[in-house]
């Protein structure tokens, strides 16, 4: 018995559906699935024992009325569906593995079967328990909904330890139900060679390259001048996108250690066990899948030149400890070693947490602190230096044009205000990706206000202004309890968060546009409304 695929077009009509399904019955056709098109059609998969008889069967329909065409094709639509993902899944770098609302594996890419030694045919429809343990996180993530993020994983396999980490998200619908989830797999060994290389001619910053006409960034750059001469620990202070890690590189480029590798990382981006064997290195056998020969450090590498610790406010306690005994004696010890190994390396760090109220609730170490506290830079956000926005944003549309290859595009004037008048909660961050998605999605060789408004989540105001989409003040007042008992923090913050969302919701009524004006996930903002009964 053949398969075939055929596809019917034709023009709507009471019974005509049922016309062709008698029509496979008088020529004893078997159908396996059926599959209606947007535009008045359908696609109908069949088997039977000779070609002619499939052809008798295209003839009689071809003759039913209100029918148009009738032609064979390849494959079902889903099927062609299922094809295109199974090759996007399989040209993306990182290990994909996706499982429906049973916990049941419905798709694993090329990578993924590559990390885990195992067969997709084999796989598919089974529970992700069998294939990985009954107490991965995905399966958190269906009961729950919450994402989670660079998890260490380990399974055995043919007697060997496969060591990986993980990433997840829910898949949810549109009525806001947990239908499946999705997770990422990356091979231990494959995150270590990518931290552990040192990009030896990537473009370092000098103060020179920094655009700026405000005094307060000049009375910075010039102390920064006068700190980068010495090798004195450097804390960077200032909220997230103001530009730290450009200040650190900028540090290094102009002090006499800038022939020495700069080195920077980032302390949110690895989970804790990894982190610290990432710093200060291992020794052969310190840990399950651990480089036969041991492996040096972020600080071994960068001996001699400067280690960039960004996010510093995010180190684990151990890791906290350790740092300062480096700071203190200037050795380190690797993982699972013995021997200490002097090491010289300067240290810039950067957090846009608030250090002295962490010190104060105990969740970062006072002795710490003061070691990496002592030279503060503290980096202004662009609504203290509004007077920089049209020199930085010159310079991004440049940069933006050549990564797109577009014609450079110019800012009108009424443009520039409007960008003035902007709060940039996200500083130049938020400014860079406002600019992108604008440049990207206009045809024009100058960015005039209604560009913004309408691509850039800039309101604009009566006369034909633009104004700030969200304001950063005053969006809720508050009464906070004087007498007797008092709320709960916890149900304070559920307040607060409930009513800006209603708020955010009332002007952008879609979990998208509000998940983007908040900085969040529009599946973020399904489970929050979920959750306050929105």
């Amino acid at each position: 018995m053949r398969e075939y695929v055929i596809q019917i077009d034709f023009v709507d009509r009471p019974g005509l559906g049922y016309e062709i399904f008698k029509l496979t019955e008088q020529n004893a056709i078997d159908k396996i699935a059926m599959e209606v098109l947007p535009e008045h059609g359908m696609v109908i998969k069949f088997r039977c024992d000779l070609d002619s008889k499939a052809q008798s069967l295209i003839n009689d329909i071809s003759l039913v009325t209100g029918v148009k065409a009738v032609k064979y094709r390849d494959q079902m639509p889903c099927e062609e569906r299922e094809a295109e993902l199974k090759t996007i899944l399989n040209s993306v770098g990182e290990g994909i593995l996706a499982v429906d609302k049973d916990g049941k594996i419905t798709h694993i890419n090329e990578v993924a079967c590559r990390i885990f030694q195992c067969d997709p045919l084999v796989l598919i429809g089974l529970g992700v328990e069998t294939l990985l343990d009954d107490k991965h996180p995905i399966l958190d993530t269906l009961k729950s909904g919450k994402t989670y993020r660079l998890k260490e994983g380990r399974i055995n396999k043919k007697g060997r330890s496969i060591r990986y980490l993980t990433s997840g998200e829910p898949v949810i619908n549109a009525k806001g139900q947990i239908i499946g989830a999705v997770a990422t797999i990356t091979d231990f060994r494959q995150v270590e060679a990518i931290i552990s290389k040192v990009d030896k001619i990537r473009h370092l910053t000098t103060f020179d390259e920094i655009v700026f006409q405000s005094d307060k960034m000049r009375q910075l750059i010039g102390a920064a001048r006068t700190v980068a001469k010495s090798s004195s620990t450097v804390l960077l202070r200032g909220e997230s996108g103001t530009g730290k890690e450009l200040f650190a590189s900028a540090l290094h480029t102009e002090g006499p250690r800038h022939q020495a590798p700069f080195i920077a990382v980032n302390c949110t981006a690895l989970p804790d066990s990894l982190l610290e064997s990432e710093l200060f290195g291992y020794e052969e056998g310190a840990f399950t899948g651990a480089v036969k020969s041991g492996k040096k450090g972020l600080f071994e590498q960068a001996n001699g030149g400067t280690l960039f610790l960004d996010e510093i406010g995010e180190l684990p306690p151990q890791v906290q400890a350790r740092l300062l005994r480096v700071l203190q004696e200037g050795t380190i010890r690797r993982v699972g070693g013995g021997n200490e190994m002097r090491v010289d390396v300067r240290i810039i760090a950067a957090t846009h947490r608030n250090l002295e109220e962490m010190v104060r609730n105990g969740e970062f170490r006072e002795d710490l602190y003061y070691r990496l506290n002592v030279i503060p830079l503290t980096i202004p956000p662009l609504r203290e230096r509004k007077e920089d926005i049209f020199l930085i944003s010159q310079r991004l549309i440049r940069k933006i044009c050549t990564k797109l290859n577009k014609p450079e595009i110019r800012l009108a004037r009424e443009s520039i205000e409007a960008l003035m008048n902007q709060e940039w909660p996200g500083n130049i961050r938020q400014l860079e990706n406002t600019l992108e998605r604008v440049i990207n999605l206009i045809d024009a060789t100058e960015i005039q206000p209604h560009h913004l408004s309408v691509w850039a989540d800039i309101g604009t105001t009566s006369n034909g202004g633009v104004k700030n989409a969200l304001p950063r003040k005053n969006i809720v007042q508050l009464e906070i309890p004087c007498e007797g008992k008092g709320a709960r923090l916890k149900d304070i913050v559920a307040e607060v968060e409930k009513e800006i969302i209603t708020r955010v919701l009332e002007k952008y009524p879609s979990s998208r546009l509000a998940g983007q004006m908040l900085g969040v996930s529009n599946t973020t903002i399904l489970n929050k409304m979920r959750s306050y009964g929105l």
